[in-house]
């Protein structure tokens, strides 16, 4: 049936009875719904064909479709509607490097099914611990319901981890890297992706593509649980034993099992490739599989970066101690646990002060009482290679190993990266610690100090040491203990330093955003219902704010603009709050681009978000004639428009046009591209009329830079006088009224029909 006959049908279809006619328009009403899924999956097929996807992605959304039997079917397609348009996301990222994928052709797997977000929960009569995490019951969530009956269910972040856990499984595979992760953020309560057995096929799938890989060199599974039993010794160490050009293996917090642990140690004993090995957060319970870890490694011929940090050891001091004698010709080793012991700690302090070829040293976890704090400090002192340390949750209170002493500060001052984070930093700490960087033989580029219970005292102490220095790049403060009192500081080095590149001071919790909010009252006045000032309270900005405005965003004038911060990165909560813009400021400075453009992006906010007295003008008068056509191009931007500044719009920015209206999270309102148009054609009409060096622009010739005199009176030079039909009146002849007809003119005769030729007038 044509669409011919299905519309003629429908127009019969009045005068024909009822059953009839519903017959007719439910044949006209399936006709149609059939060539719109036509239309559909022929617009799918082309927007696959293009990105290079096969058709396992086509079957694979099949089966999700026929899977689904506890919703109904609008709730199933507005979820696949979803699921859709991340897949095209995830395409659109990575249809820029095609190459670098492993070609689906000849690839006869089949995608096992994917649980959405919402279909993981605990389903009836299953059990708790069919669900393996080591984070435990933090992945659950109990309530009470109206009755008072508890129920237990998956907690909402565990369930998305499990649900983007699948679709990273069965996600495309690169040729030479395959990456594996999920990181999860410092407010989050969990820390891996747990396991459930609907996530096997998943696993299966993905183990299936690594035996395509013929160069792979980097191999990373991160914060996974990866199944139980030996799943990692038969499905994924066969496939790398093939690759001969493995360069990195990381298997961090992956939950490896005991019969695992065995076989990767026996792979890695095997292997001649590996530089690089991370097994970190794993637990070696095998005191036989220690020691065959560290026989491994001492005669591994290129391993030269082992991470081993937050893993216990079994054995104790003994296989603590071969594995540090394994490692003395490596370039990096990162090592500790809750578990070491104080023998432990004592070896590592006599490790480092020996003779070895270690550049950058980690020990995580382990506590360092005061006779191991002196051995750390001897072992630094005679150690004159290491350019990288860290010391990472030691129970250390510093000033610790710095001392003021010569010894050690010139034995501290080749370090280019210190990390003392979740330490103990009082204000005489803070005090050597100011001394150290503010000393010429200096040469830190990364400081961390994060959660160090630094308080405001020795903030105040340590950012004013940092105006001398010239090397530090990089300052993490983070969760420590600041507040507002160290605003004037913090502004005061930011003004003075120009060599910070970022700087952290995220979960500073008493460091406030807002001192106090205003409050608006409003009132009928004079008949009419406005604002009450009087009974209305301002707003009064926090700590957070007054260091964005005075040291970052100065809005208060354009030179102020350009006199700011614009090469610090400052990090506090990563949102923009009211006019201060805090999270665009940061992503402005952290651009990669030259100072006059990130002044122009500050420009184009604070004009049309912040202080929109700086049209005035007048402001514009000392500006040089070459910039005005950038003033005027200014005055018409927008962040987030036209593509104007898309690296630091947010994510979630609607590409605004002249008929829609949405909402705008950079100014947290709801914008028309329209309104915002005739407002910047009306600011930049100002602009131009009211500016008085404006006929430069227009003025011929080059080189024109000055004001013509428009005062002065043009004295013109009088004529010689001459008679009627005097001969040497040359200009009698030429003489032609003033608009007189020169030419000659074709025009069309009525009477004849024709065109007629009309000459020009003789004068």
């Amino acid at each position: 049936m044509n669409d011919a006959t299905q519309q003629s049908e429908v127009e019969e279809a009045p005068r024909r009875s009822g059953r009839e006619r519903k017959q007719v328009i439910s044949v006209y009403t399936e006709a149609k719904r059939a060539a719109i899924a036509a239309e559909r999956e022929k617009a799918v097929n082309n927007h696959h064909s293009k990105s290079g996807r096969s058709t396992r992605s086509r079957k694979r959304k099949q089966e999700e479709e026929s899977d689904d039997d506890d919703f109904d079917g609008d709730e199933e397609e507005a979820n696949f509607a979803s699921s859709d348009d991340e897949d095209r996301q995830s395409d659109a990222a990575s249809s820029d490097d095609e190459d670098d994928f492993i070609d689906d052709e000849g690839d006869n797997r089949v995608i096992p099914s994917i649980r959405r977000k919402r279909e993981w929960y605990l389903r009836e009569g299953e059990q708790r611990n069919s669900y393996q995490s080591v984070d435990g019951g933090k992945i659950f969530h109990t309530y009470q319901i109206w009755n008072g009956r508890q129920i237990t269910n998956l907690a909402w972040n565990a369930r998305g981890a499990l649900s983007t856990g699948q679709r990273a499984l069965v996600s495309r595979q690169r040729k030479r890297s395959i990456t594996l992760e999920r990181v999860f953020g410092r407010s989050s309560k969990l820390s891996q992706v747990p396991y459930h057995p609907h996530m096997l096929p998943c696993y299966e799938y993905f183990a299936q593509g690594i035996q395509r890989h013929t160069s792979l060199e980097t191999f990373k599974i991160i914060n996974y649980h990866l199944p139980p039993s030996s799943w990692l010794e038969n499905s994924i160490l066969p496939s790398l034993e093939k690759s001969s050009n493995l360069r990195a293996l990381e298997l961090s917090n992956c939950s490896l099992s005991a019969d695992d642990l065995s076989s990767l140690v026996d792979y890695i004993a095997n292997n001649t490739t590996l530089s690089k090995l991370n097994i970190s957060h794993t637990n070696i319970e095998s005191e036989d599989t220690a020691k065959a870890l560290a026989k491994a490694l001492k005669k591994h011929p290129a391993i030269c970066h082992v991470n081993l940090a937050y893993c216990s050891l079994a054995g104790g001091s003994a296989v603590v101690d071969k594995i540090l004698a394994a490692c003395k010709s490596c370039d990096s080793l990162k090592i500790g646990h809750e578990d070491f012991d104080k023998e432990s700690v004592a070896l590592v302090a006599i490790f480092i002060g020996k003779k070895n070829s270690l550049t950058s040293f980690s020990l995580t976890g382990a506590a360092i009482d005061n006779d191991n704090k002196k051995l750390l400090t001897d072992a630094l002192v005679k150690n004159k290679i290491i350019e990288s340390l860290s010391l990472q949750s030691n129970k250390l209170q510093l000033p610790g190993i710095i001392r003021n002493t010569k010894k050690i500060t010139k034995s501290l001052s080749r370090l280019t990266r210190l990390d003392l984070s979740h330490n103990s930093l009082p204000l005489t700490g803070a005090k050597l610690m100011a001394s150290f960087v503010e000393s010429a033989e200096c040469k830190l580029i990364t400081l961390i100090m994060s959660n160090n219970h630094l308080t405001t005292k020795g903030v105040n102490v340590l950012l004013p040491a940092l105006k001398k220095n010239t090397t530090l790049q990089e300052l993490d403060l983070s969760r420590n203990w600041l507040t507002d009192q160290c605003v004037p500081v913090v502004v005061d080095m930011l003004r003075n330093n120009s060599t910070l590149l970022t700087f952290d001071l995220t979960g500073n919790k008493s460091l406030k955003t807002v001192e106090k909010r205003g409050i608006r009252r409003w009132r009928y006045v004079e008949g009419r219902f406005g604002l009450d000032e009087s009974r209305s309270t301002p707003h009064v900005d926090g700590g957070r704010a007054k260091i964005v405005k005075s040291a970052l965003f100065d809005t208060t004038s354009l030179d102020s603009i350009a006199a700011s911060n614009h090469t610090c990165a400052l990090s506090m909560t990563g949102h923009n709050h009211n006019d201060s813009f805090e999270e665009s400021i940061r992503k402005i400075n952290a651009l990669d681009a030259s100072e006059g453009i990130k002044i122009r992006y500050k420009l184009v906010l604070a004009l049309n978000h912040v202080n929109t007295d700086l049209y005035n003008p007048r402001s514009f008068d000392s500006i040089p004639l070459e910039l005005i056509p950038c003033l005027l191009e200014i005055l018409q931007q927008r962040i987030g428009y036209n593509r104007f500044g898309k690296d630091i719009a947010p994510k979630t920015m609607p590409n605004l046009d002249a008929s829609r209206r949405a909402w705008n999270p950079l100014t947290q309102e709801t914008e028309n591209a329209s309104s915002k148009d005739v407002e910047s054609l009306s600011r930049l009409h100002e602009v131009i009329t009211s500016w008085q060096s404006l006929p430069l622009l227009f003025a011929r010739g080059p080189g024109v830079t000055t004001v013509p005199e428009t005062n002065k009176k043009s004295t013109a030079k009088p004529r010689k006088r001459r008679k009627f039909g005097d001969e040497s009146d040359d200009e009698d002849e030429a003489w032609i009224p003033k608009g007189a007809r020169k030419r000659g003119q074709w025009k069309w005769n009525p009477q004849t029909r024709k065109w007629e030729y009309i000459p020009p007038p003789v004068y």
